[in-house]
Parts: structure tokens; sequence; C-alpha cells
């Protein structure tokens, strides 16, 4: 496998700072055409710890997204603060949060957003090459190896399942080694055997110095999870470790009724 991300030698690291990822306060809002802004997230504050699986749940409209954006550098907040990997990212400009974000952080999203014109070993493969990390073919088949996918290394995603596609986006993020790894709905397009795969892979994916977050609707999937976050309008409404399924319908249910 490829070595741990070099750290920036621009960046003040603590590379023991726990936890992985710290939110303080964080408050965003989107813009609409005419009136204030319309706030999304209203003073959260949480932490990701060392080797978990944490899952975001919560009703429609809740924030989840949003959060997640927040969490992994994708958006910045309005207010607060998210320290990723012991950098506050506040104090970068956009070119070094991108930077510092690639080596550190993995995305997996509904959608899969793999690249229609490469095959899944092309696919794996670009992450590396976007940090300017070349992946070597061992690396790169060792990924596809990991999530049961070697023998479609040449496949191009139409010629592959809904699951393949998401097995073959979770190896390109695994593949750069991120501290954290960023899950948006990843079951929302799949069957139950096809999901069921990937929850698999993301729960062997949290350990060690790696950590999973996920946001879903899918309590059952929340709850293979170590810890969960309820939000509600936005604020973290409740926290369940060690959730159930039926603890998290309920935890949810009561947010929804006090919306």
């Amino acid at each position: 496998m490829l070595p741990d991300p070099d750290p920036d030698p621009d960046l003040d690291l603590d590379l023991d700072r726990q936890p992985i990822v710290r939110a303080r306060d964080v408050e965003h809002a989107y813009p609409v055409a005419a009136g204030p802004a319309v706030p999304v997230l209203r003073g959260v504050s949480l932490d990701v710890r060392p080797g978990e699986m944490l899952a975001v749940v919560g009703p429609s409209g809740s924030g989840k997204s949003t959060l997640l954006a927040c969490l992994s550098g994708l958006e910045t907040p309005l207010r607060g603060s998210v320290v990723l990997d012991g950098v506050d990212l506040r104090t970068l400009s956009p070119q070094r949060a991108a930077r510092h974000r690639r080596g550190r952080v993995g995305f997996v999203f509904q959608a899969y957003n793999l690249l229609p014109a490469l095959t899944a070993r092309e696919n794996v493969a670009l992450p590396a090459r976007l940090a300017r990390r070349p992946a070597d073919r061992r690396t790169v088949d060792a990924a596809l190896d990991d999530v049961g996918l070697l023998a479609v290394a040449e496949r191009r995603p139409e010629a592959m399942s809904g699951g393949q596609q998401q097995r073959v986006a979770i190896a390109r993020a695994l593949v750069v080694r991120p501290r954290v790894l960023f899950a948006d709905e990843p079951t929302g397009a799949l069957d139950t055997v096809a999901g069921s795969d990937v929850l698999d892979l993301l729960r062997r994916a949290a350990g060690g110095d790696r950590s999973v977050v996920m946001v879903t609707h899918d309590l059952a999937a929340a709850a293979r999870a170590d810890r969960a976050i309820v939000l509600r309008d936005g604020t973290v409404h409740a926290e369940l470790d060690r959730p159930d399924a039926a603890a998290l319908f309920a935890a949810v249910e009561r947010a929804a009724a006090a919306a």
C-alpha cells in the first residue's frame, strides 16, 4: 500500500493530537434569491475519535450533508471552527486547504462519482495521481482486491453493477490511506445485499489511525457504527454510543417531533 501522507512542511502538525476531527460551534447557511440566508447548521460541536465509525442521522433537512461537507473541508462554515488532523482549516488558504484535504480525507458518495471513460483500475489510481503520488499498479490492484473487484479491474463503470461501482469508489477513497473517510448516503442507491457489502467495507475501514464518518437515512446501517449523532434543525439533538436500530429510530422520531 501507499505510505501515509507526508505532512505539509508549511503546516504546524501534531499528528498525535486527538481527536482526528474536532468541530466547535459550527454554523452555516445558504443564500436564497430573495430574503435572508437560510440557516442550516446552528452551532454544532462534535469530535470524531480515532479509529471509530461515526454515523450522522436525522430527519430530512436537518443539515446532515452540510455538516459532512464542513467537517471534511469541502465547505467553509460561516462561523465556528473545524480542526482536521491537527490543523484548523480556518488558518489555511484555499490552495493549502485542498492540499491538506487531498492527503488526509477520502470521500464516498451515493452517486459513486466515477469517471465513465476510465476503467476501475484507472479510477482507483486517480486520487493518488491528483495528489502527485502516483500509485503503482500493485497498490491499485491491492485496493481493488480488498473490495473484491480485482477481476473487473479493466471494466468501465457502465459495465459494472451499482454495488460494484460503489466498491470501486471505496477502493479509490482508501488508496491514498486517508485519516478520515467521509461517506454521504453510501448505500442509498443500492439493494440490500450490495448495501450490506458496502457497509462491511466501511466497517472494516474504521480502526487504527483511520475513522469513518457516514451520513445515512438507513437506521439499520447507522446501527453498524460505534456512535451516532442525531441532528435536528441543524443542532445535535442526541448522541448514542453503540446504537441499535430501535434506539436510533426512537431518537430520530423524537427529533422529528421536536422540530
